[in-house]
C-alpha cells in the first residue's frame, strides 16, 4: 500500500520508548496529505486501532519550515 502512495515520498516509523511510537509522513502539498489521511493505510490503522494501540491515535499536522 505504501509504495502505491506517490504523494507520500517519505515516511518514518519511530520508537520513543518501550511503548511509545509515532509515524511521521511528509507530503508535497495539502492535497497529498488529505489523500493519505483518507486513504487505505489510514483506514487500516483506524480499523485496527483498538487492537494495536493503547489509546486512540493523535494526528497532528505540521508544516516543515526548513530542511537540510
Amino acid at each position: 500500500m505504501a509504495q502505491a502512495e506517490t504523494g507520500t515520498p517519505v515516511w518514518y516509523a519511530v520508537k520513543f520508548g518501550p511503548s511509545s511510537f509515532a509515524i511521521f509522513d511528509a507530503f508535497q502539498n495539502d492535497g497529498d496529505r488529505t489523500a493519505h489521511l483518507n486513504g487505505p493505510i489510514a483506514a487500516a490503522l483506524m480499523q485496527n486501532a483498538d487492537e494495536l494501540l493503547a489509546t486512540p491515535p493523535v494526528i497532528e499536522r505540521w508544516d516543515v519550515l526548513a530542511v537540510k
